[in-house]
């Protein structure tokens, strides 16, 4: 008769690690993935508002109210007052998208995400 040798596999320890990691970048993946969809959206918004800018003539007074209005209608959390800023001095003229948002994980550990875009007329 045969006798078993040693039985190999996950030690508790190993399981322990493993469901720690699939918590971790659980959580990352959870918290981080509103404000990159809100950067997504935002991006893809401000972008066929330049090329239906582009086509006429417009102020950027009603730009901002037109973007103001889209972010609420989308549930967008960020401040488009400072994120936005017009550069006419620039040849062609720039539309500058650059805010950064802060998430809290846990603890005393944040993330900073940093997003910035550029938008030609």
């Amino acid at each position: 008769m045969r006798t078993p040798g040693k039985e190999r596999g996950l030690s508790i320890w190993g399981v322990l690690l493993l469901v720690f990691l699939v918590v971790f970048f659980g959580t990352l993946v959870v918290k981080l993935s509103g404000p990159y969809y809100d950067q997504f959206t935002l991006n893809a918004m401000l972008t066929r508002m330049v090329e239906d800018s582009a086509r006429g003539t417009f102020s950027e007074s009603d730009f901002r109210d037109r973007v103001r209005r889209n972010v609420n209608i989308n549930n967008i959390q960020v401040d488009v007052n400072r994120a936005l800023t017009f550069d006419r001095r620039s040849n062609p003229p720039k539309l500058i998208l650059d805010y950064e948002e802060r998430i809290h994980l846990f603890g005393n550990v944040d993330v900073v995400l940093t997003f910035y875009e550029e938008y030609e007329f």
